[in-house]
């Protein structure tokens, strides 16, 4: 039985193992990153636990208060994995996360009920397994969560990056497959390895993702923007400058703090106003670049007329310079010049504009 339990276990148990050691060296993250990553690895832990002690009193020859108890917290402990890979993948966006948490209540409920009523699961004299009128509820918990996990991958296609959209399917698909092996098929220890690994590789995704992105807009940063520019100049269809107008007045008169809101909110505009194969970066303190690839110009002037409406619904504004690629006439640091001169041009013209309108309400 010892064999038997290492054998099923030892990979789930090293993998959390090393993920609690990174969790615990790594102190990259915010506070709040951090508690979930520790939260889902204790989880699985317990799983493992609760599944390994359920294993050893199913060798008995009559039931105990203990398998009850073990069976009980590992039917509760499964679908909470689950919705908090959820969290996890979804933690920026703003839900009612307590409201999401009501079916895993009652089914940890139905669970613990067990332990005086059968309408779940019970056991016979001789110790074997008996599932009750309810006991499926653990299983369509899990349902309802990985159906919650798709649909929120679908909804956030456009917000989130590809390489995440494609974690939330394959970790949907993976854990659907470990279930059917596990409850079809008997096969032993998948769900919990499998919750581990991809609690595991979404650590180590996001945590590749911080050296990329600029840690106040999240935009993309400089290094990428030349990879980018450099990696697929073949596929370039327009450059965008985009900066923000009287970043140091605001930043003397309202002090720093409003200066990076006024940052942020210009990157956020541009993330929301973005298709996708388009991508922002922030190049300097209030310089940002956006490069368009395989992209037509109709969409494009869209997207910058979108960015401008955005904009227009905030106290700060920005200048705002396009230049569509035609061919490969010039080199990519021509276009960026080209796109930089054309966000100056319109900044020139907005200040020209900004001081008449100053003069006129003087007058």
């Amino acid at each position: 039985m010892l064999h038997h339990l290492i054998q099923i276990n030892y990979a789930t148990v090293i993998l959390l193992s090393m993920l609690l050691i990174f969790i615990v060296t790594n102190r990259y993250f915010d506070k709040r990153i951090r508690r979930l990553f520790i939260t889902a690895s204790i989880v699985m832990i317990t799983i493992v636990v609760a599944d390994s002690v359920e294993y050893w009193t199913a060798s008995f020859a009559y039931p105990t208060v203990l398998r009850i108890w073990m069976s009980a917290l590992g039917y509760s402990l499964r679908p909470a994995a689950i919705l908090l890979i959820i969290i996890l993948f979804f933690q920026k966006k703003k839900n009612n996360w307590l409201m999401l948490a009501i079916p895993l209540a009652v089914n940890a409920l139905l669970a613990f009920s067990a332990m005086f009523t059968d309408i779940a699961y019970s056991y016979s004299e001789t110790n074997e397994f008996v599932r009750g009128p309810l006991g499926i509820f653990a299983y369509v918990t899990s349902a309802w969560y990985f159906i919650v996990l798709l649909v929120f991958t679908i909804r956030s296609y456009k917000a989130v990056a590809l390489t995440e959209t494609m974690i939330s399917v394959v970790v949907v698909c993976v854990f659907v497959l470990a279930t059917v092996l596990e409850v079809g098929f008997l096969y032993d220890g998948l769900i919990n390895v499998t919750g581990a690994i991809a609690i595991l590789f979404y650590y180590l995704y996001l945590n590749t993702q911080q050296f990329k992105r600029d840690e106040l807009t999240g935009a993309l940063n400089r290094r990428c923007f030349n990879l980018d520019a450099e990696r697929n100049i073949g596929k370039l269809s327009a450059v965008i400058s985009i900066d923000l107008n009287g970043l140091k007045q605001i930043n003397d008169t309202q002090g720093h703090a409003k200066g990076d809101e006024a940052i942020s909110t210009v990157a956020s505009c541009v993330q929301v106003s973005l298709p996708r194969g388009c991508y922002l970066y922030r190049v300097g303190g209030d310089e940002f670049m956006v490069l368009c690839f395989k992209k037509k110009k109709d969409l494009i002037e869209k997207t910058v007329a979108d960015i401008r409406k955005r904009m227009d619904k905030t106290p700060f504004a920005c200048a705002i310079g396009t230049v569509y690629v035609e061919g490969m006439q010039y080199a990519f640091e021509k276009w960026v010049e080209l796109a930089d001169a054309a966000m100056y041009k319109e900044k020139d013209k907005m200040k020209k504009t900004e001081k008449i309108r100053h003069e006129e309400s003087i007058h």
